[in-house]
């Protein structure tokens, strides 16, 4: 999959990243993704809303996906910016390479 950063608004933390899919499927596979690394589990505190949460997060980030906003990563604290973006960086590569892999795979 395809992720990058678009832009971290400075007043409320929102890092809007841009996708190759306008649905929630880059959301989920980036949060499951991240859960993974941290050791928590993926939740999802509301039936039928494409929000996401990690148990246990020490950032206490939230993935969201919207038709209005797309794919955004909510930060907690902005004090969290910078940590929060690599780890972000780390998995959209990742995410990435095991989406070349499988194209790979299947040839």
């Amino acid at each position: 999959m395809y992720y990058k950063i678009n832009m971290v608004t400075e007043e409320d933390g929102w890092i809007v990243i841009d996708t190759d899919d306008r649905d929630s499927e880059p959301v989920k596979a980036l949060c499951a993704s991240v859960a993974q690394e941290l050791g928590g589990e993926m939740i999802q505190p509301y039936d039928g809303d494409a929000q996401f949460m990690i148990k246990n997060d020490p950032y206490k980030l939230i993935f969201q996906y919207d038709h209005m906003f797309g794919t955004v990563v909510i930060l907690d604290k902005l004090d969290d910016k910078d940590e929060v973006i690599k780890l972000l960086q780390r998995h959209f590569d990742k995410l990435k390479d095991k989406r070349l892999n499988q194209k790979g795979e299947s040839v």
